[in-house]
């Protein structure tokens, strides 16, 4: 689970949000490195987020497109039947969307993270 709460710097699974203080390679879908994310690196934590929602922008143009084009070819051979694909590519929006709504969270706890230092570090100063 992700801590929030912290300012401290530690390695974090982007889907589950788990300490991975003790790991240094990570393989992760759109991951940038073998590593896993600071969870204050905004900057690798926006790039992958990018990277989710142009995913998902390519979904959102190409579904419509691809299934118009396989129900217009295959109308008058078969009776319009539902292929799998379409479920299936139905599924990968939803697991995308979601996917990318975890990386929002994660990005906006490091935003939050930073404005906690931030806080801190003038606290400091005004004393």
């Amino acid at each position: 689970m992700a801590h929030p709460h912290t300012i401290h710097s530690q390695p974090i699974c982007p889907t589950c949000q788990s300490d991975l203080s003790d790991r240094e390679e990570l393989a992760y879908f759109v991951g940038d490195a073998h590593k896993p994310p600071k969870n204050d690196d905004l900057s690798s934590l926006y790039e992958e987020t990018s990277r989710l929602a142009r995913f998902l922008g390519a979904l959102a143009q190409a579904g419509p497109l691809a299934v118009a084009f396989h129900f217009n070819g295959i109308r008058d051979a078969q009776n319009d039947y539902m292929p799998e694909w379409v479920t299936d590519f139905s599924w990968l929006a939803e697991q995308l969307t979601k996917e990318t709504e975890r990386r929002l969270w994660l990005l906006k706890d490091a935003g939050r993270i930073w404005e906690k230092r931030a806080t801190r570090l003038t606290a400091g100063k005004e004393a």
